[in-house]
């Protein structure tokens, strides 16, 4: 797949995050598992900027940056590791 397809395909998922207002979320599904449902809801940060995070049922990772076709999170475990992980936005499904 070319970059300007994955562009594509992202484009419905970005227009959706990016339109979020503070305390509003869409649910989506993420690549073939079509049964785990993932919350992205956004919230008012730092400066009253809207942030973003992305929640399955009992975990969720905060969103560092949204680009064109990913979109990166990252969590804290107890010992103050970080994980983190990057998103395809092609690979979700906007669920209406």
């Amino acid at each position: 797949m070319t970059y300007s397809d994955k562009v594509k395909q992202s484009k419905n998922v970005l227009e959706a995050i990016h339109g979020l207002k503070d305390e509003e979320s869409i649910e989506v599904t993420y690549g073939k598992d079509t049964n785990k449902v993932y919350s992205i809801k956004a919230y008012r940060g730092y400066k009253d900027e809207i942030s973003y995070s992305i929640w399955s049922s009992f975990s969720g990772m905060n969103i560092d940056k949204v680009g064109k076709t990913t979109m990166r999170g990252y969590t804290y475990d107890m010992m103050s590791q970080r994980t983190t992980y990057t998103f395809n936005l092609y690979d979700f499904n906007l669920i209406k």
